[in-house]
């Protein structure tokens, strides 16, 4: 069923401005898909021949990350043809009311609450189209980065921020979340009885309903003391595609692992093969719930956790730090809930980190 109302989009839009587009360029789809893969994206002339008739329009992440690319290819305007993708049918979620956050989330109150601090919603508007989380992780088991790309559409007219949160389960760490790509940092709340630390992403522009962005932000964290031993990612509303990726040091590999899903009070886990230094996991029309993957250590498998390894690990640089690191030391009483203030609004490299007693 078509999407009603002044945005309304189907698939014959899109196949009629890409068959426009490409008539007016004058190139075949072989020259299409070769172009595209000089630019690190690959998808098949079928598949573009699907997108000219209309039997198909782009959905998957590949497909969606690779629109900017066949415009600047074709010579249209910028996101153009990404604005005349239709939804799914029955999967416009950008306003859709969440689940319970603590049934998916670990502090989930405690971030409830931040959000409602900062003035927005759960999903304040965005619809997640595709979440991929790439994580490296040191010889001593512990967390080198997390890098997390997401593709989002706007639901709401003029959504310029959205909430991201990040914590570990070792209480001694300092989380901290660093702006990337199309995003930048900007108010901070940080716990002070738990490593948990929420922030407000800052998107270039106001986005109009239906565009269509692609952020990326990281994660890190200083002072680690235990080896890391799962990542996974809470969905509180239905997401189309769902990547996950943990790359070991190949001095360090693990001697177990296994993906898990859980829903509610259930959890299904399924064992994985240990073929190389990776794992790599891929789910389509996830959520809600959690999904994502665990492992074990040997008893001797990884290097020790030294003091200077847990205090340079991804510390931001003096030069970066356009914020200021929270210390409940200094404070008169521990305070669950405080405004860190901006962080680096106009630094898109700035870090959100956290500090807790």
């Amino acid at each position: 069923m078509d999407e009603e109302g002044p945005h309304a989009r189907t698939s014959g839009d899109f196949a009629q401005a890409f068959r426009d587009a490409t008539n007016r360029r004058g190139l075949s789809l072989e020259r299409l898909t070769y172009h595209l893969s000089r630019r690190g994206h690959y998808l098949s002339a079928a598949t573009l021949s699907y997108w000219r008739t209309g039997r198909s329009v782009p959905q998957r992440s590949a497909s969606i990350a690779a629109l900017g690319a066949l415009e600047e290819i074709l010579g249209v305007e910028r996101a153009s043809l990404a604005a005349l993708v239709p939804p799914r049918p029955g999967r416009r979620h950008g306003d859709a009311p969440p689940v319970p956050a603590a049934q998916y989330v670990k502090g989930g109150s405690f971030v409830s609450e931040a959000i409602s601090a900062l003035g927005l919603d759960w999903q304040n508007g965005l619809e997640l189209l595709s979440s991929q989380d790439y994580i490296t992780l040191r010889g001593d088991g512990t967390l080198d980065r997390q890098l997390v790309t997401r593709v989002l559409r706007a639901s709401r007219e003029g959504v310029d921020r959205m909430p991201v949160w990040y914590g570990l389960d070792d209480d001694r760490s300092y989380p901290f979340i660093s702006a990337e790509t199309n995003c930048r940092i900007g108010r901070i709340r940080e716990a002070t009885d738990m490593p948990l630390v929420v922030a407000e992403l800052l998107l270039p522009r106001p986005m109009q309903v239906d565009d269509v962005i692609r952020i990326q932000f990281s994660y890190g964290a200083v002072g680690q003391t235990v080896p890391l031993r799962d990542c996974h990612r809470a969905h509180i509303a239905p997401c189309g595609e769902c990547y996950l990726e943990v790359v070991f040091d190949p001095r360090a590999l693990p001697v177990h692992a296994e993906e898990f899903v859980e829903f509610a009070s259930s959890e299904r886990c399924t064992p994985l093969p240990i073929t190389s230094n990776a794992l790599r996991r891929y789910k389509g029309d996830f959520g809600p719930g959690i999904w994502g993957l665990r492992w074990e250590w040997s008893e001797d498998g990884l290097e020790p956790i030294s003091g200077a390894t847990a205090s340079q690990a991804r510390c931001p640089r003096p030069a970066d730090r356009a914020h200021r690191v929270f210390d409940s030391t200094r404070h008169g009483g521990p305070d669950p809930l405080r405004d860190t203030g901006s962080h680096g609004y106009d630094d898109p490299g700035a870090r959100a980190r956290s500090r807790t007693r």
